[in-house]
């Protein structure tokens, strides 16, 4: 028997990554919550968080969820715009959450989206350029870019690799994303074309970075579950921050609201780190990838090229680390981009296409993250029947 105090995710949707030149945020979000809306029939839907990061930037429109609740019929259900940079999506799943686990609502929606392009590379650089402290970084040419760069130099000197080794999470990557329909990138990556691609931020290379797209994905969470078979269950969430500027860091190499996030979800949902089966993690950037699995715990300090190079993370494993390519194979949809994530993992756990030969697991994690460390949540979900 379910226990009606818990949360469920009883239905999800993807639109895949891309330039979508042919629809705007509107037929974006649309894409995706009438495909949710439509698995779930007559849920008793009480409101709708909209995980967006940059739409005053590049759309010039500001009280976003009314606009797009509108635009799909829905002008009486409070449609809310949760914004926290390209963490967006796991703070709209954490409020969503409480508001089915407080018993205020029986169904709540999650959606997803961003529209990265119809802009010039100007206008897009300045919105992701958003996620700096303006002041201290931003006003000085400070990127994300760059501070993934530092991150990566830190890391390279600390543990004494190569760059070339650090080029083993794009390799992966695109490699699970040559065998994902899902994924923008669908292609595989030799050693060779990683190390001439072009240099965005030393040592950080193209390949290192996720490619922006117009995409969109969706949630619907419920207090009971609507079938009897491939139950997904949300047993822990967590949030945790270290909102300052890199310059006022203790540390480069550890992603402090990651960790505490993760801790919190740990301890919600009674399960040691070591009981997780699959992750996706927050890979804007590979380094930040491999900083966010060794700060989560999956991976100890300093051990993620040499595992990810032994294929110890590789399907077939105790864990599967970004089963589907990760943010680098799917491309960074913004504030969308933990709702992919999400999506991704429910899918995982289903063991549905293009996820059946995983196997079964029961418990997988999703990490998401705002900036540089800035605020992080964890979200673990387990698959119950």
């Amino acid at each position: 028997m379910f226990n009606t105090t818990e949360v469920y995710v009883v239905a999800h949707s993807l639109v895949p990554g891309g330039r979508h030149y042919e629809k705007g945020l509107k037929e974006l979000f649309a894409d995706a919550f009438l495909k949710v809306l439509d698995q779930v029939g007559n849920a008793n839907l009480g409101a709708i968080y909209v995980a967006n990061a940059f739409s005053e930037v590049l759309q010039d429109q500001s009280v976003l969820g009314a606009y797009l609740a509108d635009y799909v019929g829905l002008r009486r259900i409070p449609a809310i715009r949760i914004e926290s940079g390209d963490g967006s999506s796991g703070i709209a799943v954490l409020e969503a959450y409480n508001m089915v686990k407080a018993g205020i609502y029986d169904c709540v929606a999650v959606v997803g989206v961003e529209k990265m392009h119809d802009v010039v590379n100007v206008k897009l650089n300045k919105a992701l350029s958003t996620i700096t402290d303006y002041e201290y970084e931003g006003f000085f040419g400070v990127t994300p870019a760059a501070q993934a760069a530092m991150a990566m130099k830190e890391y390279m000197i600390k543990y004494g690799y190569d760059y070339e080794d650090l080029a083993i999470w794009p390799i992966k990557m695109h490699e699970r994303g040559s065998k994902n329909p899902l994924a923008y990138m669908k292609k595989q990556a030799t050693l060779k074309d990683v190390l001439e691609s072009e240099v965005v931020a030393d040592p950080l290379r193209l390949y290192d970075v996720a490619p922006a797209v117009d995409g969109s994905a969706a949630v619907i969470l419920c207090n009971r579950p609507i079938k009897s078979d491939a139950v997904i269950r949300i047993d822990g969430i967590g949030v945790g921050a270290y909102g300052t500027y890199l310059g006022q860091r203790d540390s480069l190499t550890e992603l402090y609201s990651v960790r505490d996030a993760t801790n919190m979800a740990l301890r919600m949902a009674h399960v040691s780190i070591n009981d997780i089966n699959l992750a996706e993690v927050h890979d804007t950037y590979s380094i930040l990838g491999m900083l966010a699995l060794e700060s989560m715990g999956l991976v100890r300090l300093g051990e993620t090229p040499r595992l990810l190079s032994t294929g110890a993370l590789d399907a077939g494993n105790k864990l599967i680390v970004n089963a589907s390519g990760g943010l680098k194979a799917m491309g960074f949809p913004g504030g969308a981009s933990g709702m992919y994530e999400l999506a991704l993992m429910v899918m995982e756990l289903m063991n549905v296409k293009p996820f059946e030969s995983l196997g079964r697991a029961e418990l997988g994690i999703v990490q998401d993250m705002a900036g540089f460390d800035l605020i992080s949540t964890s979200i673990i979900l387990r698959r119950v029947s």
